[in-house]
């Protein structure tokens, strides 16, 4: 029996969350499935790469020469799925070649995490390298293109899209909605008992809303009188009632999250989330922006609020603390439960079947 090969792009496990996250949890997922024998899967990583899933007959990972995101999007990886015999290639990271695929006979899919990159910049933040300016408009030019030629877009959150076909003009049929999942280790016990610290898991684009939201727990000193604001994903100078955490592994977050009683997720665009899933597996109250995705995912294992109203964002976290005296009571094994049905099987199998779709 002659096998299908399907190339999934591993190019961004060198991050640490949110595309690479997804990466990871399809490919993990697919060490968990039952892949059908008529399927082989090559999951394509750059040279010095790790990826830490278990392998097996019809799963393999390869390692190929990488020079830059362009040239591999574009060149590269067609050709390196074309020598593999690859039938169907898979891009995951929001962008992809589509001349050359076409002209090796790839039919092609994709994956769009979002269009933050079509935003504007009031919503979202300038480039601040030339690299990142590179990156910005490589995925303005040929978004349109590879989306067009695409026979399923994969995306994390029926939000999301919802505004792909805003920006892109797509046929919603196309479009198939695969929620991200919740890393594995959040699945193990508590580590530690929760104090009084609210959590912030953010970075500095403008569309995380940090600055108007740490100027405006600033002002609720005398309600939050004893609590600490853990900030994790930015580096800057600690305050008496802030602490900048910076970038962190795994283990230690599962650990800023199990000290913290309460998660602030306050940005103004967001087409998943993933703190929110850890959040509530590790049964830590929600603050949510009622902008994008946010309101889908955590559905009423929550408070939403408005990111931009100071009048808001003060009666939620007093609701949070004073849970007791209103009506919005979360049951934390709900939610818990709730957060670990967010898994990478659950992905693989939703992505799997749009796979073998295209194989017929």
């Amino acid at each position: 029996m002659n096998k299908k090969i399907i190339v999934i792009d591993g190019s961004s496990i060198k991050q640490n969350r949110g595309v690479s996250a997804y990466v990871n949890s399809l490919i993990s997922g697919l060490s968990k499935v039952k892949i059908p024998s008529n399927i082989q899967f090559i999951v394509m990583i750059p040279l010095g790469c790790k990826l830490n899933v278990q392998t097996k007959d019809n799963l393999s990972i390869v390692k190929k020469p990488f020079i830059n995101k362009i040239l591999w999007d574009l060149v590269l990886l067609p050709l390196y799925c074309w020598w593999a015999g690859g039938y169907l290639l898979h891009y995951t990271e929001n962008t992809g070649g589509s001349l050359l695929p076409r002209m090796l006979r790839l039919k092609i899919v994709l994956t769009i995490h979002d269009v933050s990159f079509l935003k504007p910049f009031k919503l979202v933040s300038k480039p601040s390298s030339l690299r990142q300016w590179m990156g910005l408009y490589y995925r303005r030019l040929f978004i349109s293109n590879i989306a067009k030629n695409s026979k399923i877009i994969f995306t994390v959150s029926k939000f999301a899209k919802k505004d792909i076909i805003k920006e892109l003009v797509i046929n919603p049929k196309k479009i198939i909605v695969t929620y991200n999942s919740l890393p594995h280790k959040f699945v193990s016990p508590r580590t530690c008992s929760q104090e009084k610290k609210i959590i912030i898991v953010t970075g500095n684009s403008n569309q995380k809303n940090l600055k108007f939201t740490l100027e405006s727990l600033q002002q609720f000193k005398s309600i939050l009188k004893g609590w600490k604001i853990l900030v994790v994903g930015v580096d800057s100078k600690n305050s008496k009632y802030i602490n900048y955490i910076g970038k962190v592994d795994q283990n230690n977050l599962i650990r800023y999250y199990d000290r913290s009683s309460i998660l602030i997720m306050p940005s103004l665009y967001e087409s998943f989330s993933i703190p929110l899933i850890e959040a509530l597996s590790r049964e830590v109250f929600i603050i949510s922006s009622n902008k994008g995705a946010p309101p889908e995912i955590i559905k009423n294992f929550g408070i939403l609020y408005n990111p931009k109203s100071l009048k808001d964002l003060k009666s939620s976290v007093v609701k949070a603390l004073y849970k007791n005296r209103f009506k919005k009571k979360i049951n934390k094994k709900k939610a818990k439960l709730y957060a670990l049905s967010f898994t990478d099987k659950n992905l693989t199998k939703c992505t799997m079947k749009e796979y073998k779709k295209l194989l017929k």
